[in-house]
């Protein structure tokens, strides 16, 4: 590849970013294809979950019931602060020909249900036909138990009052859980997360990408490097590392791996020093080099690798140390620090 098509390719996104958007979205949509194909056709034959007042009714079974009256919320689990999230459960007392049952309700089955609260609560005259909700069983929590026992009591006489021991002859053994399907969507569920979060740190590495991208090109284009570089990378190339992705030239340090693009003029380097990403001070995630332009205002993080800094990584920094100016700083030293701080606030001064 000689310097001018080396240069295109610098000024145009990687192909890698839109393969991996495009694979992200196909995930998401063959796992929500996949999903609603499961609802729709793999779910088992639903059993009447008032036969017998759901009295010995076993939990984890699919089951229906026709609901023609529903109280307010009586209790919410959860960790939002907002009650009526979606995400924490929402329990509610159905009654259906008479018996009270307790369904864990979503804003959409709540919905289907509105017409038939109001009517409960004498907002309406007319009375609503019954509406089928399906969902899982499960057991009921001791604590929600004394909350509906509360709910239940409340404003009747005490020798009408029930007790826990009473409590599955009148909401049964177990609760309805509508919020939950038959089909195991746990494969596709990971499956939508994982791509969504692929395609978020995506988009944050690729704006990264490209604002360092445009900073590159606006440095060659202002310095007029741009003709001088291309002669270079064609006529005056010095020594490669990294399968020719790092490349030396007479004036000129070039980086195009993993995708990116970093080409400084040596004489340009006011401080050079590597840095690394430690956690709990041990190096897990990257190396690369920064180099700090002499205009205090630029700089630029370059050849960023795996893990340890490698032979090869070293011989790359050495490299442009030996091309850089005398009066350049080399690496990240407290010395170097405070030099480059000094130095920074004298350009500061001369420019007043």
């Amino acid at each position: 590849m000689n310097g001018k098509e080396i240069l295109k390719k610098a000024k145009h996104m990687p192909k890698h970013f839109g393969i991996i958007y495009l694979i992200c979205i196909i995930i998401i949509i063959g796992s929500i294809f996949i999903g609603g194909y499961k609802l729709e056709n793999e779910k088992p034959n639903a059993t009447d979950f008032t036969q017998n007042g759901a009295i010995g009714l076993e939990p984890e079974k699919y089951v229906y019931m026709q609901v023609e009256g529903l109280t307010d919320v009586i209790a919410t689990y959860g960790t939002n602060d907002n009650t009526y999230s979606d995400e924490n459960d929402k329990y509610y007392i159905a009654i259906s020909d008479g018996y009270w049952y307790i369904v864990n309700l979503d804003s959409i089955g709540l919905e289907e249900l509105k017409e038939i609260q109001e009517y409960t609560f004498g907002n309406i005259e007319n009375k609503p036909a019954p509406v089928t909700i399906y969902g899982i069983t499960e057991e009921i929590p001791t604590e929600l138990k004394e909350i509906v026992i509360s709910v239940y009591n409340e404003g009747i006489p005490e020798e009408e009052q029930i007790s826990m021991d009473e409590f599955e002859l009148y909401f049964g053994s177990v609760l309805l859980n509508a919020r939950r399907t038959p089909s195991d969507l746990t494969i596709e569920t990971v499956a939508i997360g994982i791509a969504v979060i692929v395609i978020f740190v995506t988009i944050i590495v690729h704006i990264a990408n490209k604002i360092t991208r445009t900073r590159i090109m606006k440095y060659l284009k202002k310095n007029g490097y741009e003709d001088d570089l291309i002669t270079q990378l064609d006529d005056n190339v010095e020594e490669k590392f990294y399968n020719d992705k790092v490349i030396i030239t007479k004036d000129y340090f070039v980086d195009t791996t993993n995708g990116s693009f970093c080409a400084v003029k040596f004489s340009d380097i006011k401080w050079i020093h590597t840095h690394r990403v430690k956690y709990y001070g041990v190096i897990t995630v990257s190396s690369d080099i920064i180099l700090h332009l002499k205009d205090c205002k630029t700089n630029f993080q370059c050849l960023n690798i795996k893990g340890n800094i490698t032979p090869e990584f070293e011989s790359v920094f050495d490299k442009i140390c030996s091309k850089m100016p005398s009066d350049s700083l080399k690496g990240y030293t407290a010395e170097n620090i405070n030099e480059f701080k000094q130095y920074k606030k004298d350009l500061k001064n001369n420019a007043i």
